[in-house]
């Protein structure tokens, strides 16, 4: 199982590894501070799961995941926000994302996270 942790914070992809090393060693986790970033490692790995946050500097969380859906509308995505506004949220849910999770993030998002890498 391999997954992609988009999210321009560098507290909250230390405490995503942690937490998800701790329930299964054996995932493999990639790691990036912006969309595009994260776009590259997605096209040369094809991840089973991306976890994205949607505001970040250059290319944010839902141009992001228009780019993937764009041709791959199976890969799961969870999408990390602080605060997200209604139309907002209609438009990546119309993206078919897997789940919307608050920020900040805890040991039970890293649960919810761990049964979809189950799955």
């Amino acid at each position: 199982m391999t997954i992609l942790v988009v999210d321009d914070s560098i507290f909250v992809r230390q405490f995503i590894k942690k937490y998800l090393l701790e329930i299964n060693p054996n995932i493999e986790l990639d790691f990036a501070a912006s969309g595009e970033e994260g776009y590259e490692i997605y096209q040369e790995k094809h991840p089973n799961l991306i976890i994205t946050d949607l505001l970040m500097p250059g290319m944010g969380g839902q141009e992001f995941i228009e780019k993937i859906r764009s041709t791959d509308k199976k890969t799961k995505i969870v999408v990390l926000t602080a605060d997200i506004q209604k139309t907002v949220k209609e438009e990546i849910a119309q993206l078919k994302v897997t789940a919307f999770l608050n920020k900040p993030i805890n040991k039970d998002s890293i649960k919810f996270i761990s049964g979809l890498v189950e799955e």
